[in-house]
């Protein structure tokens, strides 16, 4: 079922304007739900017309002409036409398009737009001049550019002089939110045991379309089982598909990094990372960092001064996408040479408490309001990082939220069986490393999936003590 995108559906329909055409972009990573949410968008205003154009991946053996003879094919289709439309040129194209286009409140998509035209250099500008000339003069009119390659956009698009101010809305879409999950499953979701439900989030993260493959009325693990450790699964090679359409020009470097930091016990600096992948750190590094964080692989985990309220120069990288990291660190292993078939890790439950963590920073809104916090009250909400000097000892929080005077220190645990009271002293040496500047006073925070022990509760040692899966029946 469609569930959630309330907000971008909101942004995008209030963009249309009566005197003008408007040109929106949205994008996010592969199977995030961007097709879906612009077919969505009829259903949620008056007398809207969509038209939804795609591309298919560029290959070598598809010449540009072939490629606008296919456009020009789906053109057909779309408008409902009896005739070829003349697509001698990308120009002469979109103008037709542009004609076609003429009843008030039409929505023109297209998808993919970073794999249009790639043997047409000129194709951004022709369709700039073509926007300024004749879309933008069409009143309640919009076009949305979609797309997976989310450097791509940021360089021909949101980056580009020419469209700078003329963008309306740009989104990236993210993952679900947890209170958007009854919608899209219904009522099944109610039966199902909060630790079954919290583990397959761990594994593949708040994904539309991994959560389409998933049966509530399966356990986690026999989800996982056919979906993930079977060479017929769903998600077995999805890794391969998803990230050839993302990144095929620099597909070996992306992949390497993800690796290099999937790999990694701890969350490596961009040095740490460079050095592991044999390589001197340079901009193309610090270019892929920003594309797979932009698109939501990784996250950087940053230093931060709580004293002063300040973020430190210094971060490490961790993988924040749930299925990749499920990925690298158990599917992967399957397929190395003289594996037959493919069988579910033994510590397949612990790796589901590492990638837990990404659950509960998908969901910092639900934390915060647990906390009783506002948003615009917080300075920092973050995984946080404390490295090693000689006043101090390192350490690595799960959460840290600093808000005013406050700073929650939040310890995140997804156990099959109850948590027990040694959670509060493995916390308390945690807060013991921490600085102590005056004024401020730390509240130890838990967040788990399934069952906290009562002789925890009864301590009274925690501020908190926060259900995640409550999350899913708000």
């Amino acid at each position: 079922m469609f569930a959630g995108r309330k907000k971008e559906i909101k942004q995008l329909l209030g963009s249309f304007s009566r005197t003008k055409g408007t040109l929106n972009v949205i994008r996010g990573r592969r199977r995030i739900g961007k097709t879906r949410l612009i077919k969505e968008l009829p259903n949620f205003g008056k007398n809207i017309t969509l038209r939804y154009l795609t591309s298919s991946p560029p290959t070598e053996k598809v010449s540009d002409s072939e490629e606008r003879k296919q456009y020009a094919e789906q053109v057909k289709a779309q408008f409902d036409l009896s005739y070829m439309p003349p697509h001698a040129t990308w120009r002469e194209l979109l103008a037709f398009i542009s004609d076609l286009c003429s009843t008030r409140r039409t929505i023109l998509a297209i998808d993919e737009i970073n794999w249009l035209a790639t043997k047409s250099p000129a194709f951004m500008s022709v369709f700039f001049e073509l926007w300024e000339n004749q879309f933008t003069l069409k009143k309640e009119f919009m076009i949305i550019l979609s797309g997976s390659l989310s450097s791509w956009i940021e360089d021909n698009i949101l980056m580009n002089k020419g469209f700078v101010g003329r963008i309306s809305v740009s989104i990236t879409l993210k993952e679900l939110a947890l209170n958007e999950l009854p919608d899209f499953f219904g009522s099944r979701i109610r039966k199902t045991p909060d630790i079954d439900l919290i583990k397959m989030l761990s594994a593949v993260g708040a994904v539309p379309r991994y959560l389409e493959e998933l049966d509530l009325t399966k356990t986690a693990e026999a989800n996982l089982n056919q979906l993930a450790f079977n060479s017929s699964g769903f998600l077995y090679n999805e890794f391969e598909k998803m990230f050839y359409d993302l990144f095929s020009k620099e597909n070996r470097f992306y992949r390497s990094i993800l690796e290099t930091i999937s790999q990694s016990k701890q969350g490596l600096t961009a040095g740490e990372l460079a050095e592991k992948m044999g390589l001197t750190y340079s901009g193309r590094h610090t270019q892929a960092i920003d594309v797979l964080e932009e698109v939501g692989f990784i996250k950087r985990q940053h230093t931060w001064d709580i004293a002063k309220r300040k973020p430190g120069k210094k971060y490490a990288l961790k993988i924040s996408d749930n299925y990749t990291a499920l990925y690298f660190r158990a599917i992967a292993k399957t397929k190395a040479p003289g594996k037959i078939q493919p069988t579910t890790p033994a510590n397949l439950p612990s790796l589901l408490g590492l990638q837990f963590e990404n659950l509960v920073h998908n969901n910092i809104l639900f934390i915060l309001k647990q906390l009783h916090l506002n948003i615009q009250d917080i300075a920092f909400a973050a995984p946080y990082l404390q490295t090693t000097t000689t006043r101090r000892q390192g350490c690595q929080i799960d959460l840290l939220i600093q808000a005013k005077n406050r700073v929650y220190v939040c310890e995140c645990k997804l156990h099959s069986g109850e948590i027990t009271r040694a959670i509060i002293p493995e916390v308390q040496a945690k807060i013991s490393k921490l600085p102590k500047p005056k004024g401020i006073s730390f509240h130890p925070v838990l967040i788990h999936g399934n069952r906290v022990a009562e002789s925890v509760i009864e301590e009274d040692y925690f501020d908190r003590v926060i259900n995640l899966a409550d999350g899913t029946r708000l």
